[in-house]
C-alpha cells in the first residue's frame, strides 16, 4: 500500500516536472507550453484582468544594485509589452530580461547604483546619498491599446556622514556610487566631488566657471567607513570623453602621477592614509568640446597603503579595485569673444568641462 502510494507521488511529481519543460526551455509555473510545444507562454487562466490597475513592483537595494523584478504574466495580462520595459535608457543594457524567481515568471534588472549609469541620478544631503531612476513599463499597442504606460520612481537611499560644508542647493559637481568592503564588509557610498579651495571645502557647482590654468581640488572619499581599521586609496583617475570609458587618458595611475602627466598638472595631496583621497588639477583649454568624464578606480585597505611613486612603483599595482566612481562635466553654450591682441585673451573664461576635455584632446594628439 505504502510503496504503491509513494510510486503515485513519484509519478505525479515527475509529471509535473514534464509539463514545466517546453523545448529547451523551462516554464514557470505561471506559464504552459504553447501549441508548438517549443516555448513557453504565458497561462492567461491565472490572472485577472483589472483596468487601471498599476503594477507592483518587487525592488530592493541590496549588492549595491537597483534590484527590479515584475510578473510577466500579469503585465501581460493587463495589457503591457513586456519585451520592452528598461529604466531610464535606451541602452539594451537597462531593460528586463525574463526570469522564473521562486516557481513565477518575472521580468528582472539588476544594475549597479553608479551615477549615469542608466541615467541614474544622485543626490546628497547632509545625512543620506539617495539615487534615484524611473522604470518605464510600456502599453501594448497590437492589435490594440488597452492599458496606459506606467513610469515608476524608484530610489535607494544609503547612509552618508559627511564632513563637508556642502550646500546642496548649488548643484554641486558630484559623482556617486556604491562599493564592497574587503572580505564582504558591508557596502559603503563613495563619493566624487570637484572643490575651488585647497581646504576642500567650497564645492565646485555647475553654474561655475574657471579661466584657463585655474586649479580644481579633486576629493574621493567613502565617509561611511571606519577610518581606524580603513584606509581608501584612489588607484587610477583617468578621462574619457564618454561614460563608457572606453577611451582612456590616465591623470594617475597605480597611485601615482601618469608618467606623461606634468609635475603641476596633477598632484597627490594625500591618498590611502585616510577615508578620502585628494587631488589639486590644473585645468587647461586648447579646442571645443561639451563633455567629459573624470574616473576614479577605488581600493579600500585594511592599513596605510600609500605608494612610493618611483618608476617601478608606476610599472604595476596588486591593489584590488573595489569599485568606480566618476563626475560628468558639461560645458556651457555661451560664446565668448576673445581679444587675441591682449594676453587676457588666455584667460577667457569656460566651464570645467571644456577646459579639461580641450586639455585632453591636446594629449591624445
Amino acid at each position: 500500500m505504502k510503496t504503491t502510494l509513494l510510486l503515485s507521488v513519484l509519478c505525479a511529481v515527475m509529471a509535473v516536472a514534464a509539463s514545466l519543460t517546453c523545448g529547451s526551455d523551462s516554464c514557470a509555473t505561471d506559464e504552459i507550453c504553447d501549441s508548438a510545444g517549443t516555448a513557453c507562454q504565458c497561462n492567461a487562466a491565472v490572472y485577472q484582468f483589472k483596468r487601471g490597475a498599476t503594477p507592483s513592483v518587487n525592488f530592493t537595494c541590496t549588492g549595491a544594485k537597483f534590484n527590479i523584478q515584475v510578473s510577466k504574466c500579469w503585465l501581460e495580462k493587463n495589457g503591457y509589452n513586456t519585451s520592452d520595459i528598461r529604466l531610464n535608457s535606451t541602452n539594451s543594457t537597462c531593460s528586463t530580461v525574463r526570469e522564473v524567481v521562486d516557481g513565477i515568471s518575472e521580468m528582472t534588472i539588476n544594475r549597479p547604483l553608479i551615477t549615469s549609469d542608466c541615467n541614474t541620478a544622485a543626490e546628497l544631503n547632509a545625512t543620506h546619498v539617495i539615487y534615484t531612476n524611473q522604470l518605464y513599463i510600456f502599453g501594448k499597442t497590437n492589435p490594440i491599446r488597452i492599458t496606459k504606460d506606467a513610469v515608476l520612481n524608484i530610489s535607494c537611499a544609503y547612509p552618508l556622514n559627511i564632513n563637508v560644508k556642502l550646500n546642496v542647493t548649488l548643484h554641486p559637481i558630484l559623482g556617486t556610487t556604491v562599493i564592497n568592503g574587503p572580505a564582504g564588509n558591508g557596502s559603503y557610498a563613495a563619493v566624487m566631488m570637484a572643490f575651488t579651495d585647497n581646504t576642500y571645502t567650497t564645492a565646485l557647482s555647475e553654474q561655475d566657471t574657471l579661466k584657463v590654468e585655474d586649479t580644481i581640488y579633486l576629493s574621493v572619499q567613502v565617509p561611511g567607513l571606519d577610518a581606524n581599521t580603513f584606509k581608501l586609496k584612489v588607484v587610477n583617475i583617468y578621462a574619457s570623453p564618454t561614460n563608457s570609458s572606453d577611451q582612456k587618458y590616465y591623470l594617475l595611475k597605480n597611485g601615482c602621477p601618469a608618467s606623461d602627466v606634468s609635475p603641476d598638472e596633477l598632484t597627490v595631496d594625500s591618498n590611502g592614509v585616510d577615508t578620502e583621497s585628494k587631488f589639486p588639477m590644473k585645468v587647461f583649454q586648447i579646442a571645443n568640446s561639451n563633455a567629459v568624464y573624470l574616473f576614479a578606480d577605488l581600493s579600500i585597505c585594511t592599513a596605510d597603503c600609500t605608494t612610493t611613486c618611483s618608476s617601478q612603483a608606476k610599472d604595476a599595482s596588486s591593489d584590488v579595485i573595489a569599485g568606480r566612481v566618476s563626475i560628468y562635466l558639461n560645458a556651457a553654450d555661451t560664446i565668448y569673444n576673445v581679444d587675441t591682441s591682449s594676453a587676457s585673451g588666455f584667460s577667457m573664461p569656460w566651464t570645467l568641462s571644456a577646459l579639461i576635455f580641450s586639455w585632453i584632446l591636446m594629449k591624445l594628439m
